[in-house]
């Protein structure tokens, strides 16, 4: 069975991110897994970003992300959860922390219709899905 589960959410989705995690939840409650939420913070590399942004406003920024993480896991996750901010393209970032943590099953939200941000799209889905080298699932259809 799986014993180590990272979850990918984004955090200003929470009703999608709480449906992920209650299925990943769900999973895990079956060998008493650990479960790792991530969620990806853009990186500010791109040369014409970088030059316009501080390195106070980038400290800011995670302090934020972190704070809305940390509430999200506050107020819908049970024990054996922790998690953590990511920075980077979520794909990459993502499947070098499954590895480095070494995960053995990520679960990812697919959402063919991109109205929500990268981290549920089929693209970022896709790309986890062909690259990892644990298992994935991914969700769909989540929100009744």
């Amino acid at each position: 069975m799986f014993k180590k589960i990272l979850v990918p959410i984004d955090v200003e989705y929470p009703r999608t991110s709480k449906a992920v995690y209650d299925n990943a939840a769900e999973i895990a409650s079956f060998s008493n897994a650990e479960i790792r939420l991530v969620s990806v913070m853009p990186g500010f590399s791109m040369p014409i970003v970088a030059s316009f942004v501080t390195d106070e406003m980038k400290e800011e920024a995670k302090a934020e992300f972190k704070k809305a993480l940390k509430e999200f896991t506050d107020q819908h996750c049970g024990e054996n959860v922790s998690a953590k901010v990511l920075i980077g393209k979520n794909h990459e970032v993502i499947l070098k922390m499954a590895e480095k943590w070494e995960a053995d099953l990520i679960v990812v939200y697919h959402n063919h219709r991109r109205k929500v941000n990268e981290a549920f799209s089929q693209n970022c889905a896709q790309k986890i899905v062909k690259n990892a080298d644990c298992s994935v699932l991914r969700l769909r259809n989540v929100l009744s």
